[in-house]
């Protein structure tokens, strides 16, 4: 077996990049998808899972804590990520998480089959023989009724962003600290994005927008992605290709609403359905057109069935949470008005009282999921609907095709396998997430348990490292006027820092309750 290449060891121990949960990862969105497309995954309920290149686990050790009878292992190049993951499962006494120091070139047979096989930011970012490997361990160790995620760079949009990554490194060649590499590749971006000539020009526009894309990444990313030895982008039918070769076959990307050709005119979109002789052309044509510069493919073995005409009777047996809400108050719901909802910069219309109504029922629940089943009983209800069971199965269609419209064409509906074990209303004795309370000892960015960053204020920080489940409001409230009186925190009336004792204590005391509430919707509480 090939020795792992010394560079790589280095470049990662000496730059640990930053690790963080990938919700796209996570065996619920894995199989979900799955599940529209007609297989019949493994249940997360005690499910295996292997994540290659894992860093420091801070995506695999999220999934193994919110999946307890799962059973996690992860394959890191980098000894100095591999002992901080270690020290974190140790924090957390996780027994069903396993990181390994190895070379992905080393996984053989013998590690076993697993459900859900995880490779996210590796396969462009390494060596031919490497990229190969992965295949063959997706094809080797991937149950058979079993999913795997591989994320890459693609062509065309990586041809106009590798002119900027050879810049960078060009520049950055002429230094040997890795903070410094950085600094001067970014400069150097700056610097040529406001000085060439043309400011309309493409290539103008070009660097304006990469420079956009790269501010305020952190140095890890940047050093990595961009700066690595090797980047090397690939066009989606060639990727499918490879993926072939290997006896598996293309399942569908892990953000579904990307593969969605209803954004484009229907001019567009009758001659790409002419185009598509089959799905991998149809998905290669549609980069074509969106200058698609990255991918988060699924894979399954060759010989699984697939149904790529996905009905809406696939999504009555899973959970459905949408955070959209009217852009009006007191928006009519139960008639045929048209009413627009938004959820940070999405937008979705509708007419249908169905749809309207089981929005409104899930912001309210949001972001916990709730079972298509009962989300249609509470719509039923609250519309007043009653009738025979032909009626009742027409309602029952009309409301999965509309979620299921919009979900194939947008993020604004999710839909989920399994639901976390997060609350919405904290406790008597609030209860905070143990592997973000552990997280938050050193940081404010926190995994809650939608599998997501969360980037905590230093008061919600503060509290959240006090909800131990231990502590009654009274209690609670104590601890943070200490801190405040310590100086650690800084309490406010109106955004403006207060000193008065008395004001304090009322302003801590206001204060408690409503981060105790936004704790709970950010999915960090347990109890």
């Amino acid at each position: 077996m090939p020795a792992p290449d010394p560079r790589e060891i280095t470049s990662y121990d000496e730059v640990p990049y930053e690790s963080h949960p990938f919700a796209q990862t996570h065996p619920d969105r894995l199989a979900m998808v799955a599940t529209l497309l007609g297989m019949e995954p493994a249940p997360l309920e005690g499910c295996r899972v292997l994540e290659l290149g894992c860093a420091s686990g801070g995506n695999l050790i999220p999934i193994a804590a919110g999946l307890p009878a799962s059973r996690c292992l992860g394959i890191e190049l980098s000894e100095r990520a591999v002992t901080a993951g270690k020290a974190m499962i140790a924090a957390l006494r996780l027994r069903n998480v396993e990181l390994r120091q190895a070379s992905i070139l080393e996984v053989g047979a013998d590690l076993g089959l697993f459900d859900y096989i995880i490779c996210h930011g590796v396969y462009s970012w390494v060596p031919a023989e490497v990229r190969d490997r992965i295949l063959g361990i997706c094809a080797q160790n991937l149950a058979p009724n079993g999913v795997a995620y591989v994320s890459y760079n693609t062509y065309p949009g990586w041809h106009l962003r590798g002119t900027i990554r050879d810049m960078m490194c060009y520049h950055a060649r002429s230094f040997t600290d890795p903070v410094q590499k950085v600094r001067q590749a970014t400069a150097l971006v700056d610097f040529i994005a406001k000085s060439a000539p043309g400011k309309d020009t493409p290539y103008a526009k070009l660097l304006a927008e990469e420079r956009e894309v790269l501010r305020g990444k952190p140095d890890s990313y940047l050093f990595h992605d961009h700066l690595e030895t090797h980047n090397q982008p690939l066009y989606f039918h060639e990727f499918a290709e490879r993926a072939e070769a290997k006896k598996l076959r293309y399942l569908a990307e892990a953000q579904v609403s990307s593969m969605a050709a209803h954004t484009f005119p229907a001019e567009v979109q009758k001659t790409l359905s002419q185009l598509a002789v089959s799905r991998v052309h149809g998905e290669q044509y549609m980069d074509f057109l969106r200058n698609r510069t990255f991918r988060q493919t699924l894979l399954c073995h060759e010989d699984v069935p697939l149904k790529h005409h996905v009905v809406p009777e696939r999504i009555m047996g899973l959970r459905v949470a949408s955070g959209a809400r009217p852009m009006e108050a007191n928006s009519p719901l139960a008639d045929r008005t048209t009413v627009e909802f938004a959820a940070h910069q999405l937008r979705l219309k509708t007419s249908s009282p169905l749809m309207k109504t089981a929005l409104a029922e899930l912001a309210r629940r949001w972001p916990q999921s709730v079972p298509f089943a009962e989300l249609l009983e509470i719509v039923r209800g609250r519309l007043g609907v009653a009738g025979s069971a032909v009626t009742f199965e027409r309602h029952r269609r009309d409301l999965a095709t509309h979620l299921l419209r919009c979900y194939v064409t947008s993020p604004i509906i999710e839909l989920h396998v399994d639901a976390p074990p997060f609350v919405l209303e904290p406790g008597k004795r609030p209860i905070a997430s143990p592997l973000a309370r552990w997280q938050a000892k050193s940081r404010r960015s926190v995994t809650n348990l939608r599998h997501e960053n969360v980037q905590l204020s230093d008061a919600e920080r503060q509290t959240l490292l006090l909800l131990n489940g231990r502590r009654e409001r009274p209690a609670l409230f104590e601890a943070l006027l200490a801190l405040v009186a310590r100086g650690t925190l800084v309490a406010r009336r109106k955004g403006e820092p207060v000193s008065d004792p008395e004001t304090q204590r009322a302003a801590t005391a206001n204060a408690l309750e409503t981060i105790l509430q936004r704790l709970a919707r950010y999915a960090l509480l347990v109890g």
